[in-house]
């Protein structure tokens, strides 16, 4: 014999223990600010005084001394839900039109079929109750989603990582070398594409960049190391966004050379906005040169090497009072040894 379900008394007693439960539940809520309320009246507390110290008007102290009692008869207080609520205002052809356009198109979204409703179809209907339509479709399990659509970003797993989640710190009380900003950005230059890695440094705006054709832990490691040896300041910490170029072989290189990793929360490239405008630069006055005829990694590094050595000896900077990153490092040092 196959059993297709539970003895009837079993569902008896789980919707009796599920209505003590929210018994419970709402005791817990009510039951504190009417012992406080009365206990103050007690005392001869005016009104005015228990609203200040309960937190709750006299009105409501009445509803919930209502419900008090309510509850104790096992009676639960009304459901807020409303008593009338809107109805779609899309049918079953609606449904079938937005289906077919949807499996057609897979990776179309409410706004496009929104605007192919109205222009082949004479179908006036809003984005907003296109997306329902297809909320409700995909619920059903007769669309997938698109392989467009944004995916959630996995988060980074800290418990047993050397990388630590970012923190606030005050910008004038680092040091040379700490947090330090690396990431990395793609870029098409006479028909190759690039890696191009870079590392800034908050309080010198000091860059150190290299490109390579790949974009994977065990590259960000090497550019890694290529920073320890040519920075002329010794790196005290390393601030990175969650990139998966940043975890692996990076991330036991940061562990192994005993170096701080700290991780951008998900969304924040504005906490990286030293790199990040050091990208927009290369990108503005090295990548878009004319007469940069590099079309390999080889010749391409040689010439970001002599960018570099403009930018940080040549170039000045406003927010260094028309000093250069080197300039800025020097004067530090000195101050340092003095």
């Amino acid at each position: 014999m196959q059993i297709k379900g539970l003895h009837k008394n079993i569902y008896r007693f789980y919707a009796w223990s599920r209505t003590q439960e929210c018994l419970d539940a709402y005791r817990k809520k009510y039951e504190d600010h009417v012992r406080l309320w009365e206990k103050l009246k007690a005392e001869d507390v005016s009104d005015k005084i228990c609203q200040e110290v309960t937190g709750i008007s006299r009105a409501t102290y009445y509803r919930y001394k209502r419900t008090l009692r309510d509850l104790a008869k096992g009676i639960l207080p009304p459901s807020k839900k409303p008593k009338r609520l809107n109805k779609p205002i899309w049918g079953e052809a609606e449904k079938q039109l937005v289906l077919r356009l949807r499996r057609e198109n897979p990776t179309y979204g409410k706004a496009k079929i929104a605007v192919i409703l109205k222009r082949d179809h004479g179908q006036s209907l809003s984005e907003s109750t296109v997306g329902r339509i297809l909320k409700h479709l995909s619920h059903k399990g007769l669309i997938l989603k698109s392989a467009s659509a944004m995916r959630p970003k996995r988060k980074r797993n800290f418990s047993s990582s050397h990388a630590k989640p970012w923190t606030y710190k005050e910008y004038t009380t680092m040091l040379l070398g700490e947090r330090v900003q690396i990431d990395h950005m793609t870029v098409t230059k006479n028909g190759i594409s690039f890696k191009h890695f870079q590392a800034w440094e908050r309080k010198s705006k000091h860059i150190m960049a290299q490109v390579y054709r790949q974009a994977k832990s065990s590259t960000a490691k090497r550019f890694l190391l290529e920073l320890i040896a040519q920075a002329p300041f010794k790196i005290l910490s390393i601030q990175v966004d969650g990139g998966s170029e940043f975890m692996a072989d990076f991330e036991k290189a940061c562990k192994d050379l005993n170096i701080p990793l700290i991780v951008l929360p998900p969304s924040r490239p504005s906490y990286n906005g030293g790199t990040e405008r050091g990208n927009r630069t290369f990108r503005e006055e090295f990548y878009a040169r004319h007469d940069l005829l590099a079309d390999s990694v080889g010749p391409m590094k040689a010439e970001l090497k002599k960018a570099l050595l403009k930018y940080n000896t040549y170039r000045p900077h406003y927010s260094l009072k028309g000093l250069t990153p080197m300039q800025y490092i020097n004067h530090t040092i000195l101050e340092a040894d003095a």
